[in-house]
């Protein structure tokens, strides 16, 4: 691992550690350890704990990458190529139930909505829930590290 990887885990690894230490903070203060977990994600702190996750993801995936390559593997391999692909069934489910919801209606507040707008309520909300949980972002994190490397090993092919 070279010296800026090194840092970026620090860096990124410190905010997971000013998330955790808010989290026990809004226990010590009263608010209740399970309320600081519960609300973490709705702070600033959660926005610091999500571009903290994402960010040690994407230096460990890539760190990963370059390792294989220097030792004189492929940079891309099948594994990686079903990975990929299976990053994409977040998305194909959310859209299946939004059709879903089109043809048979979503439940939403004081009203129920079909068609377009019972799609786009599913849309929406299926969407709202997966990146509240960080499952959409870091399918979206590992198609564009994917997307790069295998460029950078089609070109590299070329120079050959």
């Amino acid at each position: 691992m070279n010296k800026i990887e090194k840092t970026l885990i620090g860096v990124f690894g410190f905010g997971v550690i000013v998330f955790l230490t808010y989290c026990i903070t809004e226990g010590v203060t009263g608010f209740g350890l399970v309320n600081g977990f519960e609300r973490g994600y709705f702070s600033e702190f959660g926005v610091i704990l999500v571009v903290s996750c994402l960010g040690l993801f994407a230096v460990l995936v890539s760190y990963a990458m370059r390792n294989r390559k220097n030792k004189g593997k492929k940079t891309i391999t099948k594994v990686d190529m079903i990975w990929f692909r299976l990053s994409f069934v977040p998305f194909m489910l959310i859209v299946l139930y939004g059709i879903y919801s089109a043809i048979f209606g979503i439940s939403f507040l004081w009203s129920v909505s079909y068609g377009f707008y019972g799609f786009l309520t599913a849309v929406v909300c299926g969407a709202a829930i997966l990146v509240i949980i960080p499952v959409l972002p870091l399918c979206i994190v590992w198609q564009i590290i994917y997307l790069i490397r295998r460029h950078k090993a089609k070109k590299s092919e070329k120079a050959v």
